[in-house]
């Protein structure tokens, strides 16, 4: 028998950000297109005869527990290419559905395993997330963060295509609210400030920088430490985040957007998520 969240009294709302608080359809996809492209013509030689990695292949991979930091995914399809013998792009790449079989040998949730034991590693893991990272935030901000351009030439950062999804102040929702997310710190500043939450108390963020990542449940636990509760409701978009609430075994999680088309609760925006649950504070409190 399902029942509603909303009967399940949940003491605390959890926010993932990349689809959920900001919409990164724009931006993060074509981060790891463009690290694809760069990286076969400037560090393989190769001829780029095709777009490369499409909206199809990221949403195969977002369905995958283990890949909740996108700039791996960009490495993982980067060496996959990579082991072609193949010069041309379009005979390299895998379509969407032989990625998603592919996929399917990452059954531990480790990456850089996974990729090491199935394509070998023919391209570092720290050039390729450096050079996602210049592609992310383009030559003029890490310029102003005091940071050199090593490898992407000088470009707008896709950061820029990015526009919130939610509406609302954190303030006005009526449980306490935590962020776990796979931003790190640096990328997470920018995706507050575009929604207008910089005031977000740090204490109840949960980001890589800590060392703790999904599908990890101890990024949950810390969270409900912290606020006094048992019965968390993930708003997520990806496997890695339902399948993190399955890990901490208490819970509920709510899909945001169309990653997750199976999911039993399922809404466009945090917004309506919240609304539908009655969790959104009245005028009068």
């Amino acid at each position: 028998m399902n029942i509603p969240v909303y009967s399940l009294n949940p003491d605390i709302v959890v926010f993932d950000v990349d689809g959920v608080l900001v919409d990164t359809s724009r931006s993060y996809p074509e981060v790891v297109a463009k690290s694809l492209r760069w990286a076969w013509s400037e560090l393989l030689g190769r001829n780029v005869d095709c777009d490369g990695f499409t909206d199809l292949h990221f949403a195969a991979t977002k369905t995958h527990p283990a890949f909740n930091d996108d700039f791996d995914i960009a490495w993982a399809i980067i060496n996959c290419t990579a082991s072609s013998q193949s010069s041309l792009l379009s005979r390299s790449l895998p379509s969407p559905e032989e990625w998603r079989e592919l996929l399917e040998g990452c059954t531990e949730n480790d990456v850089p395993a996974w990729v090491m034991r199935t394509f070998g590693e023919r391209i570092g893991r720290d050039v390729v997330r450096r050079a996602c990272e210049e592609f992310y935030f383009g030559s003029e901000a890490l310029e102003r963060l005091g940071e050199r351009v090593a490898y992407a030439p000088p470009v707008k950062g896709l950061w820029e295509n990015e526009h919130p999804l939610v509406s609302i102040s954190w303030r006005d929702i009526a449980l306490p609210a935590g962020i776990y997310t796979g931003r790190p710190l640096k990328e997470l500043r920018l995706a507050l400030k575009l929604v207008g939450w910089e005031d977000f108390p740090p204490s109840m963020i949960v980001t890589p920088d800590s060392g703790i990542s999904k599908p990890s449940p101890l990024g949950l636990k810390l969270l409900c430490e912290k606020a006094d509760a048992s019965f968390p409701l993930f708003l997520g978009d990806a496997e890695s985040d339902r399948q993190t609430v399955r890990n901490f075994g208490s819970g509920a999680f709510a899909a945001i957007g169309d990653f997750l088309p199976d999911a039993e609760h399922r809404f466009k925006t945090p917004d309506e998520a919240l609304r539908h649950f009655g969790l959104l504070r009245t005028r009068n409190e």
